[in-house]
């Protein structure tokens, strides 16, 4: 019998056959992602492939070609099961297609992050033959819900308990069998998918158990939950390591004599400042829930971290490489199928994770490492304590919408709750660098000056007083500005609402006066503030920005200086104010507070451009010359580094 015409041609004329046919993308790099479960091909729409077309009819035409179409369509290309519908598309792949495998995602039971297209979630085609536009890849995490929440955004919590899941782990477990029996060593990446209960241990034991029957995987990731919970991470984290045969290391029983409690005491800082408590952007977020190191990663094209042309840009690697350690399955599109396995936001385990967590382990060694894990951990990094939880669209950071509040919203101020509560006592001398960050509360959500988070406040400053190392401490106070998206009330204000906020701003800052002119002791370092004027978005200071956008910044601009000058000469007192600033109350190195991350030195100051400002510089400050800057320098005269830094915005502005 004549062979097929087919079958006459070459290898690799059959393989180009097969390509242009959809079997598999033409860039080795690229992979097709399939659903088991309809049979349809999924593909970023960012693709400029060929559209995929019917090839089911070849794989059924005779053995020799199923042979080679099975073995290129399994290894070059990924696949998602969703056991929610069923197995027997899993349980029906042939030994075949099993050993050709090589990325597979089992999803048994999701809460977010890895739903199912929704553009064809209805459709129920029985051959290969449907291109999607619509990849799965992970929706952004909801983070509040991740974190507070009860109940998850969708779908249902699965427990040992419940005998209704009995036939969802059955099916688990027989899709394993089927798996392990045809797997070669070493070849498939493997995700599996399943959120049980937060708390429900048992249920994340009945999900691993039978993962012990698979062959040694290339990689593999595990999500026990869509809520983080330490147990079940680790015990992720286990089945992880077993089923990549990694060794685990031997246990051995605690020792006070530790070769590192032995080194000088220097050296162990040094030693522990190349941790993890020292975050990649050192920066450090709090909520008033948990530590976050998840500064923006987007800078103005002027930042020396954006690229030219562009208004808004991603930071460049040549800058820092922090923004790698941060939202990871939102980066690069490589392994977007895999979906969120963030070990920040979930119960996961995924080696494509690198977000930065809190390294507590290094807490918990001995009190000795205890004291020098948080000394290098509080005096390394920056801290902005946010009063309200928001999330930025640009950073991702969590927000809870201010809108329609009447009071304000909580019973203390985060920055009490941080001071008093989160860092202990003995590390508060360690803090080089605070700022305290306020949204843009309405007028009436401001808290009450007479009100209990204020009078706590108080309380809070003269508890702290004397613990703080106020000689190497910068503090700044931040009240965000509603900016373009000025809020319904804003609109509205009056003056007298505009009075209520001022108000509320030196009920705040009034507190940190015996910080900035402390009599017993040195005060405080150096002090910022940020104060938008309350009633830059009013109606009719709109109007005057649509009319004249020159006249109205550089109305708002010096109403706000005016604000920020009264404040940081509230807290320093006239002659420390007029020494911070050193050239006659010209801010160049002040920064406005919600537009995006500005480049901080040490003490505190930014690279943000102050136009008008600068603008306005008079001609004495040009006429000196750098011998002169150095030695008012040496002599703390002018800030260190402020010679550079006010040519560095003069250039800027365009002034020179």
């Amino acid at each position: 019998m004549p062979l097929p015409p087919i079958l006459r041609l070459s290898p690799d004329t059959r393989r180009r056959v097969y390509l242009y046919l959809g079997l598999a993308p033409w860039k080795p790099a690229e992979r097709y992602i399939f659903n088991l479960h309809r049979g349809n091909v999924l593909m970023d729409e960012s693709d400029d492939s060929t559209n995929p077309v019917q090839f089911h009819g070849l794989l059924l035409s005779c053995r020799v070609i199923y042979q080679e179409t099975a073995v290129l369509l399994y290894s070059a290309n990924s696949f998602v099961a969703y056991l929610e519908d069923d197995c027997d598309r899993l349980l029906a792949l042939t030994t075949t297609a099993i050993s050709s495998l090589t990325h597979l995602k089992i999803v048994v039971n999701q809460n977010s992050c890895h739903q199912q297209c929704t553009q064809c979630i209805n459709s129920r085609i029985e051959d290969s033959s449907l291109y999607c536009y619509h990849q799965p890849t992970p929706e952004p995490c909801d983070e509040d819900a991740s974190q507070a929440a009860d109940q998850p955004p969708n779908g249902r919590l699965l427990t040992s308990s419940d005998t209704t899941t009995e036939s969802l782990f059955e099916n688990w477990r027989s899709a394993i069998e089927h798996l392990s029996a045809s797997l070669l060593p070493g070849r498939l990446t493997l995700s599996v998918v399943c959120d049980v209960a937060h708390d429900d241990l048992k249920a994340g034991k009945l999900v691993v158990a039978p993962m012990a029957l698979l062959p040694r995987l290339d990689d593999c990731h595990i999500r026990l939950s869509w809520r983080a919970n330490a147990k079940l991470q680790q015990l992720a984290r286990d089945a992880v390591e077993q089923a990549r045969c990694i060794a685990l290391p031997k246990s051995t029983a605690p020792s006070s004599s530790s070769p590192l409690l032995r080194l000088p005491r220097e050296l162990r800082l040094r030693i522990l400042a190349y941790t993890d408590l020292v975050t990649p952007i050192r920066e450090v977020s709090w909520d008033g829930e948990t530590y976050k190191a998840d500064g923006s990663s987007n800078y103005h094209s002027w930042h020396r971290a954006g690229f030219v042309n562009e208004t808004l840009a991603r930071c460049r690697s040549d800058h820092h490489y922090g923004c790698q350690f941060k939202s990871c399955w939102s980066r690069g599109s490589a392994d977007r199928y895999i979906g969120c396995f963030c070990s920040v936001r979930h119960a996961a385990v995924s080696s494509t994770c690198r977000c930065w967590s809190p390294p507590t382990p290094l807490f918990l060694v001995c009190r000795s490492l205890c004291y020098e894990a948080q000394h290098v951990f509080f005096s390394s990094n920056r801290f902005i304590v946010h009063d309200h939880v928001y999330t930025d669209t640009n950073s991702g950071t969590r927000m809870q919408s201010t809108w329609g509040l009447s009071t304000y919203p909580h019973a203390r101020l985060t920055a009490s709750k941080f001071l008093r509560d989160k860092v202990p006592d003995n590390s508060l001398g360690s803090i080089r660098f605070l700022e305290l960050t306020f949204p843009a509360y309405s007028h009436e959500a401001w808290p009450d000056p007479d009100g209990p988070a204020i009078k706590e406040w108080i309380e809070t400053i003269k508890h702290v007083n004397d613990k703080l190392n106020k000689p190497g401490l910068t503090l700044r106070i931040i009240m965000a500005d509603a900016a373009h998206s000025a809020q319904e009330t804003q609109r509205t204000m009056t003056d007298e609402n505009g009075e209520v906020v001022k108000r509320a701003y030196t009920s705040l800052i009034d507190p940190l006066r015996c910080l900035g002119q402390d009599c017993t002791g040195e005060p405080l370092h150096r002090f910022y503030a940020h104060l938008p004027d309350p009633l830059a978005w009013t109606e009719a200071n709109e109007a005057l920005l649509a009319e004249d956008p020159c006249k109205y910044f550089h109305g708002i601009n010096l109403k706000e200086q005016k604000l920020r000058e009264e404040a940081e000469r509230l807290v320093l007192g006239d002659e420390r104010y007029e020494k911070q600033w050193g050239f006659a109350g010209v801010d160049v190195g002040h920064t406005g507070g919600g537009e995006g991350k500005d480049d901080y030195h040490d003490d505190g100051r930014s690279d943000k451009d102050n136009d008008y400002a600068i603008n306005e510089a008079s001609g004495t400050l040009l006429a000196k010359t750098l011998e002169e800057w150095d030695e008012d320098e040496k002599e703390l005269k002018e800030p260190k580094g402020s010679y550079w830094l006010f040519f560095h915005h003069l250039l800027r502005s365009g002034a020179l």
